[in-house]
């Protein structure tokens, strides 16, 4: 095994160790109104908070009034985002790989073995609209257009028609951990734990195809014509999603696990010892570590009325200010490892266990 896959290994494994503890905790209480007593002073008041599921693998998907997530206990949940109370919850055939994508009136979510199948479901009820057979899923699926693209753990991409599952095409390509994501209006970019590929997204062949930065193991996020992501070799990098060139790129102090967040002319990195980072891209970046942290970041970054909201290994949501300075901090359960879902009149946040919990202003 070569050094790099052996450190990604090794980091990976972590993960799932922090994971495997967090399914021991002991459970919330049922969706009940909070006065948020595990919070410092300044925090946002909590409106309610709500045992959902044992654990969310994936980003939630907030879609009208309803939030949608998949778990490790293999149920697709529906929450109702006024109370907290689940409006319905489906069990698929094995434990569900990176959370849930939504379109219209329809939840899209792949599991892992024993089943490995990709499932649409009617997003008011829960029933099943079809189900199609592509081998586990770990990756989140992604949604281009009409379709369904699909990463399992064989390394084949799958194209399926979003509307009834039907394949459009299948193609070996290699281990992807992190969703596909569109170029441009006619192509898709997958990548491997080793390389990218800009891919045509309606017969699937490889318009392109270059050796990745590193291994990226949490989803870009898109700044201007760019894609920014983090690799396992302790690099932000910037990329070019149509020639796969890499425009840029800094070096932080320690692999960056988590995707960074993008705002105005600005991109606040962590890495994994739990250093945050404020990147200003151009032909030289400027880079400044503006936090120290003390615990190690399990979530992706996510800013929230100006704040730098980051997620940690003990269960703790903390708020920072662009300057690295604490504005307030809540206790969740541990770890904390999805990012918050803003609202235009607070955010939901999710601890380790599958608790949700809403927050005011």
């Amino acid at each position: 095994m070569s050094k790099g896959a052996l450190s990604l290994v090794l980091l990976l494994g972590t993960v799932n160790a922090a994971c495997a503890r967090a399914a021991q905790a002991p459970a919330p209480p049922a969706a009940v109104e909070s006065t948020g007593s595990d919070a410092s002073s300044g925090a946002p008041p909590q409106v309610w908070r709500s045992k959902a599921s044992r654990r969310f693998t994936g980003r939630l998907v907030l879609s009208g009034e309803t939030i949608y997530g998949g778990g490790m206990d293999r149920k697709v949940v529906a929450v109702d985002l006024a109370t907290g109370q689940q409006r319905w919850t489906s069990r698929l055939g094995g434990i569900i790989g990176g959370g849930v994508v939504v379109a219209g009136d329809t939840v899209f979510a792949a599991t892992t073995r024993p089943e490995g199948k990709v499932s649409a479901l009617e997003g008011k009820t829960g029933h099943r609209v079809w189900r199609t057979t592509t081998g586990p899923v770990n990756a989140p699926l992604a949604l281009i257009g009409t379709t369904l693209v699909v990463e399992n753990q064989k390394g084949e991409v799958f194209a399926l028609n979003a509307a009834t599952g039907d394949i459009r095409w299948r193609k070996k390509l290699g281990v992807a951990r992190i969703p596909a994501v569109q170029s441009d209006s006619g192509t898709l970019i997958v990548a491997t734990t080793d390389s990218l590929f800009r891919i045509n997204v309606t017969g699937g062949k490889v318009v392109r195809r270059a050796g990745s930065p590193g291994a990226v193991v949490a989803p870009w996020v898109r700044h201007g014509p760019l894609l920014i992501g983090g690799t396992t070799d302790s690099l932000v990098v910037g990329l070019d999603p149509d020639s796969l060139v890499t425009r840029w790129q800094v070096t932080l102090d320690a692999p960056v696990l988590s995707s960074p967040a993008s705002v105005g002319d600005t991109i606040f990195a962590v890495s994994r010892r739990g250093s945050l980072y404020r990147i200003v891209p151009g032909r030289v970046p400027e880079v400044r570590r503006v936090a120290d942290l003390d615990w190690p970041v399990t979530a992706p970054v996510s800013i929230v009325d100006g704040l730098v909201l980051l997620g940690g290994a003990d269960g703790t949501l903390r708020a920072l200010r662009t300057d690295g300075t604490e504005a307030w901090r809540l206790q969740l359960r541990w770890p904390v490892e999805v990012g918050v879902v803003p609202l235009p009149d607070g955010m939901v946040a999710t601890g380790g266990d599958g608790d949700l919990h809403r927050y005011g202003r």
